[in-house]
């Protein structure tokens, strides 16, 4: 429970300096994007750990595999669903910033995994 926590924290974190750093440097309306872009990753992430943490998960292998499978399926139409509304609505858009928001927060998970390794 520690690990997952500490994954989606440390993606959070990510995303959110990445987006003040962007901030900073070129403005917000580049920020926005970088930091919607983090949320990409990181509030489908939370679904799919909050499906497999979820006490009726644990209650035998058969509940777990479909705890995962339901997990990882509601995790991608999250993510489609949340992509589809930044493309339909946000204005100025620049997904140049809003997958660099993204990819960041995914690749943040390794990175995470490795530290929390140590302890």
């Amino acid at each position: 429970m520690r690990t997952v926590r500490n994954i989606l924290l440390t993606q959070l974190a990510v995303g959110l300096v990445l987006a003040a750093s962007v901030w900073a440097w070129l403005g917000s309306d580049r920020a926005i994007p970088t930091l919607i872009g983090g949320l990409i990753g990181v509030v489908p992430n939370a679904f799919l750990a909050a499906r497999l943490m979820s006490p009726r998960a644990g209650g035998s292998a058969k509940s777990l595999l479909r705890a995962g499978w339901i997990g990882e399926i509601g995790k991608l139409a999250i993510a489609v669903a949340m992509f589809a509304a930044v493309f339909a609505t946000l204005r100025p858009l620049h997904p140049e910033f809003l997958f660099a928001g993204y990819i960041a927060t995914l690749l943040a998970l390794p990175v995470a995994l490795l530290f929390d390794r140590g302890r």
